[in-house]
C-alpha cells in the first residue's frame, strides 16, 4: 500500500513539475486571436505570437444579418518594444492567404517602423496598420498594430 502510494505521488510529481517544464521553452508561431475587453476579434484575422490586446483606438465591431461583418476595428501592441514592420508585413502576407485573405496593397516603410497592409475576402476589405506608439518619451516603446475590417472611406 505504501510503494503504491508513493507511486502514485511520484506519477503525480512528475506530471506536474515535468509537463510545464517540457513546454516552457516553446514558442509558438502558429496564428493566435487574442480577445479584447470590447468584444471578439475576427476569428480570420489572427495576431502574431508578440502582440496583445492594446485599447487604443476603442475596440468596436458592428455585425450585420447572418454574420455579414460591416464594420470592425481593434488594436493590438507589441510586447518587446519596437517591431519591424517588413516583418510583420511579411508574417501577415504568409498567415492571411491561408485564412483565404487575398493581398491588395502593401506599403511598408521599415525605417519608420509603419506598414499598411489591405487585403480582400469575398466582400469584406481587411486594412492592417503598423505605427509606433505616440510616445516622444519613454522607457519602452511598442509598436501599435490596428485592424480594420470594412474601412469606412471619405
Amino acid at each position: 500500500m505504501k510503494s503504491f502510494l508513493l507511486r502514485t505521488s511520484l506519477i503525480v510529481l512528475l506530471f506536474g513539475v515535468g509537463l510545464p517544464l517540457a513546454t516552457a521553452g516553446c514558442s509558438t508561431t502558429k496564428p493566435k486571436n487574442l480577445g479584447h475587453e470590447g468584444g471578439e476579434v475576427y476569428a480570420d484575422v489572427p495576431a502574431p505570437a508578440n502582440y496583445e490586446p492594446f485599447d487604443t483606438p476603442p475596440f468596436k465591431r458592428q455585425d450585420g444579418a447572418g454574420g455579414k461583418r460591416v464594420y470592425g476595428r481593434y488594436a493590438y501592441r507589441s510586447t518587446n518594444g519596437l517591431d519591424s514592420s517588413k516583418r510583420v508585413a511579411d508574417w501577415y502576407k504568409k498567415a492571411l492567404p491561408d485564412e483565404g485573405w487575398e493581398l491588395q496593397t502593401e506599403e511598408v516603410d521599415d525605417a519608420k517602423g509603419t506598414m499598411k497592409l489591405l487585403f480582400k475576402k469575398n466582400e469584406d476589405q481587411l486594412e492592417l496598420k503598423l505605427n509606433p506608439d505616440d510616445r516622444l518619451q519613454g522607457s519602452e516603446r511598442y509598436s501599435v498594430l490596428i485592424v480594420e475590417m470594412n474601412p469606412q472611406y471619405d
